[in-house]
């Protein structure tokens, strides 16, 4: 098979610029001929870059002919996108069009709903836009780079491709990563007949040890991460367990601050590399997932279930899916101190369940995030879009 894989990389490498990769690379292993066409967000710095963007973030004519070049030359089966915003814009499913390829569009984030693609403001999960039907509230909020004028242009253009059809009619297939993050995107502008669900996988580095008598955290210091729920709850009273965090961002002050303080059992490791992570992630006793925002796809949380580690996390959005609340890990409310302290009491004190969890979780990462099972779920989601493509085709050609 031939697939022309389309991705927008930020100006800051993270998760999904990650996943992109891994899953390239998966279907290269398997004998599958992949082209990337991928740009970066480098040369967006001043202030006339910024607006040309904006501008091109509509429709980018540039990226229209650099795609219909590829196209016509390589001939792909399938044209994958994993994220077109701001430089490839939704130019790219114009083309596509144009040349009768047909189109997965994998999401991992909110972008289509929300200004800032998080569905989380002001502390707190927001589904303005959606309940209102409109991008209003987006711009009256300055809900994209604290900007409102950003927020308007990324709103409209999302309001506009809606209104041409652009959303409904030239993509062909959607990947969401979890149930819940399906039924919310189905709910406005996507079709939800034509979502998929397909997680994100994590490569199999073998079963941990679980033995360092620590809770980790690893992830970015920020306000949807929930990391203040942790200081918070360390500042109530004496956590069952230590707790590592690893990591950067705006809260490190706060971090800091909460490690200086008399009694505190947080312990900040700084920021790890892959390598130091994973011994981390080997040792613990347990993962933290205090999220306070509808996460995507938790890449740690996919690692932490393949080392055989139990989590603790936030009953949010499409959290409980990867963690069976007393099975596999535990499940709290979002933004609950005194719900963390009681989740890793009971987590700590249930000692002849340890075990049995950390055997749950390695069955959990082997049945739906391994590399096996995900080339599966994406063969099966091509098989079916080449399938119908092929029968409309006969379709035609018959009558």
């Amino acid at each position: 098979m031939k697939i022309l894989v389309a991705h927008n990389r930020y100006r800051q490498a993270g998760g999904e610029d990650t996943v992109v990769a891994e899953e390239v690379r998966m279907l290269q292993e398997r004998g599958h001929s992949v082209e990337q066409y991928t740009v970066t967000n480098d040369k967006i710095t001043d202030g006339w870059q910024q607006a040309l963007a904006a501008a091109r973030s509509f429709y980018s004519r540039p990226a229209f002919y650099e795609v219909s070049t590829l196209l016509s030359s390589f001939q792909p089966d399938i044209l994958h996108v994993h994220n077109f915003f701001p430089t490839i814009s939704p130019a790219i499913f114009f083309a596509a069009s144009k040349y009768r390829v047909p189109v997965v569009q994998t999401l991992h984030n909110y972008r289509l709903l929300c200004a800032n693609a998080t569905l989380f403001r002001d502390g707190h999960p927001c589904e303005d836009c959606i309940v209102k039907h409109s991008f209003l509230p987006g711009v009256i909020n300055a809900c994209y780079r604290n900007s409102r004028a950003g927020s308007a242009v990324v709103g409209a253009s999302s309001s506009l491709h809606a209104a041409l059809g652009t959303w409904s009619t030239r993509i062909d297939r959607y990947i969401a990563l979890t149930q819940f993050a399906a039924l919310k995107l189905g709910s406005s502008r996507i079709p939800a007949e034509k979502i998929r669900i397909k997680p994100n996988f994590v490569p199999d580095r073998g079963y941990g040890m679980g033995r360092g008598g620590f809770a980790l955290y690893v992830g970015r210091f920020t306000a949807e991460k929930g990391l203040e729920t942790i200081i918070a709850a360390d500042r109530l009273g004496h956590l069952s367990l230590p707790v590592h965090i690893a990591g950067e961002g705006p809260l490190l002050t706060e971090i800091e601050r909460a490690c200086d303080r008399a009694g505190s059992r947080i312990v900040y490791l700084g920021y790890l590399s892959r390598s130091q992570v994973i011994e981390q992630m080997k040792q613990a006793a347990v993962l933290l997932v205090p999220s306070r925002w509808y996460e995507g796809f938790p890449m740690v949380m996919a690692e932490a279930l393949s080392f055989g580690l139990p989590i603790i996390a936030s009953r949010i959005g499409g959290l409980p899916e990867m963690v069976q609340d007393g099975h596999s890990g535990l499940l709290f409310e979002a933004g609950d101190p005194a719900a963390l302290i009681q989740a890793l009491r009971t987590f700590v004190q249930d000692t002849n369940r340890i075990e049995t969890m950390r055997q749950t979780s390695r069955e959990i990462f082997e049945l739906r995030y391994s590399e096996e099972k995900n080339y599966e779920i994406l063969m099966n989601i091509y098989g079916e879009l080449l399938g119908e493509r092929s029968h409309r085709s006969m379709t035609v050609n018959s009558s």
